[in-house]
């Protein structure tokens, strides 16, 4: 721990010396000298757990192992992450080894929401659903452990702890490919080409080309039941404006989350300036906050399903987003989109780009951020230019 310390760089440290004495505010001053200091002790704690957890976990050699295709029998897609625009772009995979190898057993491990996604997708074998105990899903490893699983695709980027390692053991697929995973030994494929400037399809594309299949069909399917479409057609149809608008506000952190002031007045200048009915999609324990802004022309939806929302969409003329989940559901059914990111021109990795619409009816704004302009904040993307990119793609404008 104090070789820690020691580690911390000097301008934190000076940072941390002039901040005591830029505010009178106790609770001010103790934030400037915790938050550097929590940060980089959390960083490298994490990099203790990682450390550890490869001595502990990890093979002791690199495997020599190459990829048969032909002994492929079944094939696990580690989508544990839980996160719902991952399994909706992932669909693609499970439909074109379908139909390449149409007697390779598919099997997903995914997590309580984006099991949603797939639950009547007709191209997967199994869905193994996660709890958020790993002790609790003990017995679900070992029971794929027992299945001799011939091929599992890791879709993980980051360096691996203790439980990730431990559930790879534990089912010891017979062949594991991961992505920037080379110094990791338990992974006989690694995949470390740059992708960090290509839409995530890429990758799926590089994937499947690893498998023998080319020229694949990268359209993400998302599948509805009769209840689904029911629900969303028969809340539609009560509204006889020409356009049925999709906006989904909120995203899983609060920068790119609409405020209710910039949502209420997003708002009111759809209803003012196009015929239109705005379906603004929120979850239950949202509602109470928004549902003011329920008009004749402005219906607050909160589904149980996020099947149900997907469905909304189906039947919609378009969407606004800048939740990813909700963007990939309307490429699924190529739906008109104005999609909205933050600046990530300063950064490695464009999130802009790898989670973008990969969508030929969308266009995306993005904050701009840069020279510090603005605060990288979906509020400062101004509500004129979300209008104006909806009003041309309603004309069927793209720029």
């Amino acid at each position: 721990m104090l070789q820690w310390i020691c580690d911390i760089p000097r301008n934190v440290v000076m940072n941390i010396k002039m901040n005591q004495f830029r505010s009178n505010d106790n609770r001010t001053r103790n934030e400037n000298i915790k938050k550097p200091m929590q940060r980089i002790l959390q960083n490298k704690l994490k990099s203790l757990r990682k450390f550890l957890a490869k001595q502990i976990l990890d093979k002791k050699s690199k495997s020599q192992k190459t990829l048969d295709i032909n002994q492929i029998k079944s094939v696990l897609f580690f989508r544990n992450d839980d996160k719902i625009g991952d399994m909706v772009v992932s669909t693609s995979l499970f439909r074109e080894i379908k139909q390449k190898y149409p007697d390779i057993e598919i099997i997903v491990l995914c997590g309580k929401n984006n099991k949603e996604i797939i639950k009547y997708n007709k191209n997967i074998d199994k869905i193994y659903k996660l709890e958020k105990s790993f002790f609790k899903n003990l017995s679900i490893f070992k029971n794929l452990r027992k299945q001799n699983i011939s091929l599992a695709i890791d879709f993980y980027t980051f360096g691996l702890v203790f439980k990730p390692l431990l559930m790879l053991r534990i089912i010891s697929p017979k062949f594991l490919i991961g992505f920037y995973k080379n110094s990791y030994n338990v992974y006989d494929l690694s995949i470390d080409m740059n992708f960090f400037n290509k839409h995530i399809s890429k990758r799926y594309e590089y994937l499947l080309k690893i498998l023998k299949i080319e020229n694949p069909d990268l359209k993400y399917d998302v599948i509805l039941s009769e209840k689904e479409e029911k629900v969303a057609f028969d809340l539609i149809s009560k509204y006889s404006a020409k356009y049925k608008i999709i906006l989904h506000p909120f995203a899983a952190s609060k920068h790119r989350s609409f405020d209710f002031d910039k949502l209420k007045e997003l708002v009111n200048l759809l209803e003012r300036k196009i015929d239109c009915c705005v379906f603004v999609l929120c979850q239950e324990k949202d509602r109470k906050k928004i549902e003011s802004l329920q008009t004749d022309k402005a219906c607050i939806a909160s589904f149980e399903s996020v099947l149900e929302s997907a469905a909304l969409v189906k039947y919609s003329d378009a969407v606004i987003s800048p939740d990813t989940s909700m963007v990939h559901i309307a490429t699924a059914f190529d739906k008109k989109t104005v999609a909205l990111y933050l600046d990530y021109s300063n950064v490695y990795e464009k999130i802009n780009i790898i989670w973008g619409s990969n969508n030929l009816n969308a266009i995306q704004l993005s904050v701009d951020a840069k020279n510090k302009r603005a605060e990288n904040d979906i509020k400062n993307i101004d509500n004129i230019d979300i209008l104006n990119a909806l009003q041309n793609i309603l004309r069927g404008q793209f720029r």
